[in-house]
């Protein structure tokens, strides 16, 4: 008789065990996440437009405070901006095609107001391209400011105490850019924008002309500028992709949970997903709940975002965890930005 209940209570203590040994496994997914501004929120052909000097001898060197910069530097660097903005761009879901091309100015005006592309030239320029939309970057403005101090730095050396008193020079350089945008049909900008950028570098040394030499290459750091400058415009108007941390329920010690989990290592998500929908019928409210949460993770990976808020209230129903409520806020938050951009969010 004792034998028998023994094994009466192992029995109950074992499925016990099988629902207490879960835990939780981290992975990254990539989410789209809305631009600053909707501008327009169907998938358009862009055409990036420079505005390059006609006759390049009007105007050999532009003066930017401190900086001086030959104009083929400049149109140079108007190119490394427009690149900047076609790399982000061609992982946005709402460009088809990228084109570049030039329109021809009497002269570089960084210091007025820019003026509109005329509408002629641009419908022809839309036609020749077989482009919707023109991201035209209608002007680039550097300036920098340098400052200068006397510093005590320790050695990088653990065997030596001392250190020594340096000249340290920092060098912040700024580009703004002013960008419209324009659509094939429409005689006005449907957009105009401008941003500043900064990058700052330092370099240090026993004397000023040491600590100058020792700063990073500042023609280098300025065409990195102009590119993020390009990147950020794009940031500004298309949505992205963008790697986020999801985490998922595990159990080694339960067979079917094992072997879902063993699926989405190797990324089969669907198949990990029939599993864990057979695992929601199951009468243990907490294992059902779970694997529901899980089904909302594989929701989200295919981006069904409405399937995967209903499975997330389901788990709730089931097991009410912070686990799940922190992704069921996440979501609506997704589902918001969704909305905005006029998305699917299920199929």
């Amino acid at each position: 008789m004792k034998r028998i209940a023994y094994f009466i209570s192992i029995c109950g203590i074992f499925p016990m065990m099988l629902t207490g040994c879960y835990s939780t496994k981290e992975i990254t997914i990539q989410v789209l996440h809305p631009p600053d501004k909707i501008v327009f929120n169907t998938p358009e052909s862009l055409v990036l437009i420079s505005r390059m000097l006609r006759d390049t001898s009007l105007k050999d060197t532009l003066h930017f405070n401190d900086l001086k910069m030959p104009s083929k530097m400049y149109h140079d660097l108007e190119w490394k901006a427009l690149y900047g903005f076609a790399d982000v761009a061609y992982g946005s879901p709402w460009v088809r095609n990228v084109f570049f091309d030039s329109v021809f100015v009497d002269s570089v005006s960084i210091h007025s107001k820019s003026g509109i592309i005329s509408f002629s030239e641009r419908e022809n320029m839309f036609k020749k391209d077989q482009a919707t939309v023109g991201v035209d970057l209608a002007k680039m403005i550097f300036s920098d400011s340098i400052y200068r101090t006397h510093e005590y730095v320790y050695s990088d050396n653990p065997d030596e105490v001392e250190g020594a008193w340096l000249t340290v020079i920092n060098v912040d350089l700024f580009v703004k850019t002013d960008w419209f945008i324009y659509q094939e049909n429409n005689p006005l900008p449907i957009d105009t924008t401008n941003h500043t950028n900064v990058m700052n570098l330092d370099g240090a040394g026993r004397s000023y002309h040491e600590a100058f030499a020792n700063l990073p290459n500042i023609r280098e750091a300025i065409a990195d500028l102009a590119y993020q400058a390009g990147q950020h415009h794009a940031y500004h108007i298309f949505p992205i992709w963008d790697e986020v941390s999801r985490i998922y329920f595990i159990n080694t010690m339960d067979k079917k949970m094992k072997e879902a989990e063993d699926l989405a290592k190797k990324n089969q998500w669907m198949d990990a997903a029939a599993i864990w929908r057979e695992i929601t019928l199951s009468k243990n409210k907490k294992k059902a709940a779970y694997a529901a949460f899980n089904m909302a993770l594989a929701s989200e990976i295919s981006d069904k975002l409405d399937l995967a808020e209903s499975w997330l209230k389901q788990s709730l129903e089931l097991y009410d965890s912070p686990i799940t409520r922190n992704y069921l806020e996440i979501l609506h938050e997704r589902l918001k930005d969704y909305k905005k951009m006029n998305l699917k969010t299920s199929e």
